[in-house]
């Protein structure tokens, strides 16, 4: 956290704290600095810091390690190039998933500034291309959106969203169901962030078909498309005949296909250290041919990477050749934390989180928004009816 306390305020304070460990990081300069507190319960071990940051690594209980980084960015304009100077460099420590959370000072969005002021868009360009280097992506956040106010009034005021959390694609596929809260505030002029660090527990549930854009690539799909469209009679006449034949041919095209969908990773790695040894050894005729037909097969698999990968980021406007599958992937992964539904609020306002009670919510609703309800208020209603029958 960023605290505005100096070093002998936060001691005071910290024996108050429920936290057994700490590293407090003074400016030389000023009042404040960071603290990063943790329980003997969190295997943490702090790799280095300065006034701006503290990088540390943390071993969950089954083993599984990821950096974390508390991070406070330059607020002067002219510094903060080396904010982001100071996140690249910190990358080169990190082997595995990251995630850097604090006060950036910075901002990402044209939308996450309200002001009379425009922003200063070389500055944000700056922000998101070290994000980018760095390969790391917002996580979003529920809650007011805006962290930071200079509570000055009228056409004074300024309010931007300087503090998030980021993370790359290896932290965000294993904390999936995460979620960062924006938490009011009336003591200071940022809002606190709280991030629920939440590893993603799949949901068995039935596939619905869909056609895989990578069964094109194989010369028997035309052929099995044909097959399954006539393999059986179909009483029903016009449309429903022909719903009956879309699911007949989507069940047996899901069966031929499912060997056929996700890419052969494996396969890929054998082809890769067969084309390794192949490099190392003198050239001949024979080691070229095999070279060509390992090639052909290497290109054939990640031609199917990318359009599995594709398929399901929904990424239409980047073509295949491309051969971005990170990107792809990246993308598929913010799709599906975006699809999942955490929780909903039923009709008396309540917020609730458990399975059983999201579907009763959900089956609650529909069920009444089709149904007439009483109405008291009949004679009124009809009043603004024109009569168009006289009386005999």
């Amino acid at each position: 956290m960023e605290t505005r306390l100096d070093k002998d305020g936060f001691e005071s304070l910290y024996g108050n704290l429920s936290y057994q460990n700490k590293v407090i990081v003074k400016h030389l300069d000023s009042i404040g600095g960071l603290a990063l507190l943790w329980k003997n319960s969190i295997t943490l071990e702090v790799i280095n810091y300065t006034v701006n940051h503290v990088l540390a690594v943390v071993t969950e209980e089954d083993g599984f390690k990821w950096f974390l980084t508390c991070f406070y960015g330059w607020p002067e304009a002219q510094q903060k190039e080396k904010s982001w100077r100071l996140l690249e460099y910190l990358k080169t420590f990190v082997e595995g998933p990251w995630l850097v959370v604090g006060d950036f000072n910075a901002f990402l969005h044209a939308s996450e500034k309200k002001s009379k002021r425009p922003p200063h868009y070389s500055q944000v360009d700056a922000f998101r291309a070290a994000l980018e280097s760095c390969q790391l992506m917002d996580l979003g956040y529920k809650g007011y959106p805006f962290t930071w106010n200079n509570r000055r009034p009228g056409e004074a005021n300024t309010k931007i969203r300087l503090d998030r959390a980021v993370a790359n694609k290896d932290w965000i596929g294993k904390f999936q169901m995460s979620k960062v809260l924006h938490l009011s505030t009336h003591a200071s002029d940022h809002l606190s962030i709280l991030l629920q660090v939440q590893s993603f527990v799949p949901q068995r549930r039935e596939r619905g078909f869909k056609f895989e854009e990578s069964w094109l690539l194989k010369e028997d799909c035309e052929a099995k498309v044909k097959e399954a469209w006539n393999s059986e009679l179909v009483v029903e006449q016009g449309l429903a005949s022909t719903l009956k034949k879309i699911q007949v041919c989507g069940s047996k095209l899901m069966k031929w296909g499912s060997i056929r969908i996700t890419p052969d990773k494996e396969a890929i790695k054998q082809i890769q250290k067969r084309l390794d040894r192949l490099n190392e050894e003198e050239m001949n005729f024979d080691s070229k041919a095999e070279n060509l037909e390992l090639n052909k097969e290497m290109d054939e698999l990640l031609q199917k990477q990318e359009i599995y990968w594709a398929q399901r980021s929904r990424i239409s406007w980047l073509q295949h050749g491309d051969k971005n599958t990170k990107f792809f992937h990246s993308k598929a992964s913010q799709r599906r934390r975006r699809n999942h539904i955490r929780g909903i609020k039923n009709s008396q306002g309540q917020w609730v989180e458990e399975l059983e009670e999201v579907v009763i919510v959900a089956f609650d609703y529909f069920e009444t928004l089709f149904q007439a309800g009483a109405c008291d208020k009949m004679e009124e209603c009809l009043d603004a009816v024109p009569q168009m029958v006289t009386e005999i």
